[in-house]
């Protein structure tokens, strides 16, 4: 009896929530805070941008990246190159749909044009980043579910 009702759909047995995966927030924090201030720092020897992107496009990493990254790590394991493909789609699905809209109204887009080009290059580097400090500082005894 137990297994037809274990995998019945009816509102009486529901099926079990998908399982969730516990966070470190500690070492999300600092992964999420420090890879853009890391590629800028270790950018700005090398050329200046990283150092500007730190600066104009952070918050918004931040601002957008923190809820994204928190929602899926809490359903999925990541890999770094799973941080870069999560950010770089975040930064496409917000960005794009803003310059379009900026080209159709013929007005000034040419700061937009800059987020949606830049943004594709730092938005995956600093995913890199992010996933590689958040493995590296990573403990079991921090974790929890959120």
């Amino acid at each position: 009896m137990t297994e037809i009702t274990a995998n019945s759909r009816s509102l009486l047995f529901p099926s079990p929530p998908t399982k969730r995966h516990l966070v470190d927030p500690v070492a999300f924090g600092l992964a999420m805070v420090g890879s853009p201030l890391l590629v800028g720092v270790i950018g700005a020897p090398l050329l200046l941008i990283p150092s500007f992107a730190a600066v104009f496009g952070g918050p918004i990493y931040l601002a957008v990246g923190i809820p994204v990254m928190l929602h899926y790590l809490s359903h999925h394991r990541l890999s770094p190159g799973g941080w870069a493909l999560l950010a770089l789609t975040t930064h496409l699905a917000l960005f794009t749909p803003i310059f379009l809209l900026a080209w159709l109204a013929d007005g000034n887009h040419d700061g937009t044009s800059l987020f949606l080009c830049f943004g594709s290059v730092f938005a995956p580097l600093w995913g890199v980043f992010s996933g590689d400090l958040y493995r590296w500082l990573e403990r079991d005894f921090y974790k929890q579910s959120i």
